[in-house]
């Protein structure tokens, strides 16, 4: 029978009179090593340990054999562990990371030599390591000598697990006697690495902390596996195949609610349902935290969960149970954070300064008063915590409870002044981005005059086109922004912000927002308070509202604006004010008023030399001949604005004159003329690089085309621009509607039908009262 090394150790120790301290001094073997052998987690020390520990008690030659004798091994026993958990209760969804976990399993068998090696990666309680355990569960026949699972803690209360621990729980798995130093990580490896060699064995490495506690677990054996989830990125391990999780669909959160509640309420009410999914975010761990509440609570309907779920504070504390929590699961991740991270942190602490669903890196540095390359770092830190997600270059998004988490800590950590002050910086990068496209681009006599080179400060880097590219991921959130500004003290700035975004809401016929804009800014008294403000906005939101069909707002608008001083010190800005309202009365079919108007304003250019400013006059009184039936009249206005605009106009100037011009003459019949200048006014769009002109010059050609019985060119036409315009709701659905009609007139009523029914939706999802028109379209035709 084989003595027990560490009682024979002991008993040699105390017969010398030394502690385990000077033993470690007269042997050279360390004090953690002795204390290991005594305490029997080490039975079998190397022989250089065993002659160190003999030399250092001073045994006789009898005594020295007993102690090599306890110390010897015997031939190992192989252990099999089978340590994975249950696989997951309640496990929904999933299947296309399942696919594709399995389509790597399978791909070992082709690739000999390589480790296969998955990671799962992703926010806390999205359902990694449930995941991880029923992929196990499926692949583990492949693995018949053994399963290991080891929980990491690199997220969660207490201390992660050191590489030496998790070595010593692994081997002691393996049945495999770890080093005499249970410190010395690199034996340990080694020894972990040799026990795996030619066995097929899945490590499941759960919750890991960071790339660096997970390297020295790796198996060296091509014929094992790993199984990896952490909620840090693991982009420093080589060759590891990256699996990341999301929330699940509304679909699959239902059935997830359903299997925990464990009965029919969930099937019964499918609308609360689906709002506590979307109430989750569809999280996993806060799913199963609200069917856990409903199955503690039978008597609860699902609207009474919904109720207590529906404010953003409430919703964290009510996601809560004795063990599990989404706002510790949060916090959890926050307190993994290393030395690096602590600027990130700070940042993420603070992002409940910003409103929206998207993030834009600019804005954040902004909110955060911080430079943007280095909130670019903090941001991108926070990506690979799994705190918030990246959705496109410099651009940021978080789910849902995370931002009702941050908006706690944020609220905590500053008061109404600091958010205040957030918020207008980020007015204040909005102003310098748009006034940047109006003055280099849309400058006229007013807003050169009121202009200061402050307002763009910060913006002068950036091109036009880079300008318009961020405005199109930004407009959503600065409107919010603008909304929100009317109730603080930021609304001083609210006009001259505004008046930047409009030039951007007219190239993009962005017209319904350029029209709220207006609105708010105009329904703040300060707005108006500045004598240009009180020219300008008027001005400007009468033509967002022409362009959005709103014709009589349009009049209002623009007669306020006439009555500004400022509009009569500059004869420019009063010529095209008396011609704007000029056209939007023939719009209204007010022509008398329509002609007095425009003819103010060409009377005014003809006393100071303005041809251009006259053209665009004569413009108007043309196209009201034309609906009056004074075909001469028409004839020679447009004939003579044409004829200065072509020869003195910008492309822009000359696209709008033209297209105007040959939309005149489409009305009275005259459909030669309307295509010669719709041509012109294509070609006058293309010079200018203005997409969305040469899709309303096409749009013209189309209609020409279809009154001349054109139908292929007339469908040719309208393809074309709805191509250009498609994702511009008001543009699209005009385009769509017309498109209708020249392929029910080509005999196809379902594709017909099919695009009324488009536009019908585009309208009725943005409020439009035009949707009435259409419906009534779709009715007649049905």
């Amino acid at each position: 029978m084989t003595t027990e090394f560490g009682p024979v150790l002991r008993k040699f120790r105390k017969a010398a009179g030394l502690s385990q301290e000077r033993l470690a001094a007269s042997s050279g073997v360390s004090v953690e090593a002795i204390k290991t052998l005594e305490s029997g987690r080490r039975r079998h020390p190397r022989s250089g340990t065993l002659e160190r520990l003999a030399d250092g008690l001073r045994l006789t030659s009898q005594q020295r054999l007993e102690l090599v004798t306890a110390g010897a091994r015997t031939k190992a026993r192989v252990t099999i562990p089978r340590e994975l958990p249950d696989d997951v209760y309640a496990f929904v969804g999933r299947e296309d990371q399942v696919a594709e976990l399995e389509k790597t399993f399978t791909a070992q068998e082709s690739r000999p030599g390589v480790v296969v090696t998955s990671a799962i990666g992703g926010m806390g309680g999205v359902g990694k390591t449930a995941l991880a355990i029923h992929m196990a569960h499926l692949v583990a026949d492949r693995y018949p000598d053994g399963q290991l699972y080891l929980n990491l803690g690199g997220f969660g209360p207490g201390r992660p697990m050191t590489v030496s621990e998790a070595l010593s729980r692994l081997m002691d798995s393996l049945g495999v006697q770890g080093p005499d130093d249970p410190g010395d990580a690199h034996e340990a490896a080694s020894r972990y690495r040799s026990a795996l060699s030619g066995r097929r064995v899945l490590v499941v490495l759960d919750n890991a902390a960071d790339a660096a506690q997970v390297a020295p677990l790796l198996p060296g054996a091509s014929t094992c596996a790993v199984l990896i989830t952490s909620r840090r990125a693991m982009t420093a391990l080589p060759g590891v195949v990256h699996v990341m999780l999301d929330v699940l669909p509304d679909q699959d959160g239902i059935e997830m609610l359903t299997q925990i509640s464990g009965d029919d309420r969930i099937a019964r009410d499918p609308v609360n349902a689906l709002a506590i999914v979307r109430l989750c975010g569809g999280l996993p761990l806060a799913l199963h935290l609200a069917g856990a509440r409903l199955a503690d609570e039978p008597t609860w309907a699902v609207a009474d969960l919904v109720r207590r779920l529906e404010t953003s504070r409430n919703r964290l504390d009510e996601l809560a149970t004795a063990d599990r929590d989404v706002r510790a699961s949060i916090e959890f991740s926050l307190a993994a954070a290393t030395e690096r991270d602590t600027d990130a942190v700070a940042a993420f602490k603070l992002l409940g300064l910003h409103e929206g669903d998207e993030l834009n890196v600019r804005v954040a540095a902004a909110l955060l008063d911080l430079p943007v390359d280095d909130v670019s770092r903090r941001l991108e830190r926070l990506v690979d915590l799994y705190l918030i997600e990246s959705v496109g270059p410099h651009r940021y998004r978080m789910h849902d409870l995370v931002r009702s988490y941050v908006k706690e800590t944020t609220a905590a950590l500053t008061d109404a002044p600091a958010r205040e002050a957030a918020q207008l910086r980020v007015l204040q990068l909005c102003l310098a981005m748009g006034w940047r496209t109006r003055m280099a681009r849309f400058a006229d006599d007013l807003s050169q005059a009121w202009y200061d080179d402050s307002w763009t400060a910060g913006a002068e880097q950036f091109t036009l086109d880079e300008i318009f590219a961020w405005f199109d991921e930004e407009i959503d959130e600065t409107i919010g922004a603008v909304r929100r500004a009317t109730a603080t003290a930021s609304r001083a700035v609210l006009a001259r912000v505004v008046l930047g975004l409009l030039p951007y809401c007219y190239v993009r016929r962005r017209h319904s927002d350029g029209v709220l804009l207006g609105t708010l800014a105009l329904g703040v008294p300060e707005s108006l308070a500045d004598p240009f403000a009180a020219a300008l906005l008027p001005f400007e939101v009468a033509q967002q509202c022409a362009s959005a069909g709103l014709h009589q707002r349009a009049v209002d608008y623009m007669t306020m604006a006439l009555a500004a001083p400022k509009i009569r010190s500059y004869d420019r800005a009063y010529i095209e004010a008396e011609v704007f309202l000029g056209h939007y009365l023939v719009d209204l079919g007010r022509l008398d008023e329509a002609i007095a108007s425009a003819s103010r304003g060409v009377a005014v250019a003809l006393r100071s030399g303005d041809e251009v400013a006259e053209a665009e006059g004569r413009l108007i009184l043309g196209l009201a001949a034309g609906k009056q039936g004074d075909t001469a009249t028409q004839d020679r206005e447009l004939d003579r604005a044409v004829e200065l605009m072509r020869r003195l106009g910008t492309p822009h100037e000359r696209y709008w004159l033209l297209c105007l011009a040959g939309l005149s003459y489409r009305e009275t019949g005259r459909l030669d003329e309307a295509s010669s200048y719709l041509e012109e006014a294509r070609t006058a769009a293309l010079e200018d690089g203005d997409e969305f002109a040469v899709a309303e010059a096409l749009e013209g050609l189309g209609r020409v085309e279809l009154a001349r019985d054109h139908l292929d060119l007339a469908e040719h036409h309208l393809r074309a621009s709805l191509q250009v315009v498609q994702g511009t709701w008001q543009a699209e659905a005009r385009v769509r509607e017309r498109l209708g009609h020249v392929l029910l007139a080509a005999a196809r009523p379902t594709e017909a039908t099919t695009q009324w029914q488009s536009a019908l939706d585009l309208l009725t999802r943005h409020g439009s009262p035009q949707a009435s028109k259409l419906h009534d379209l779709l009715s007649t035709n049905a």
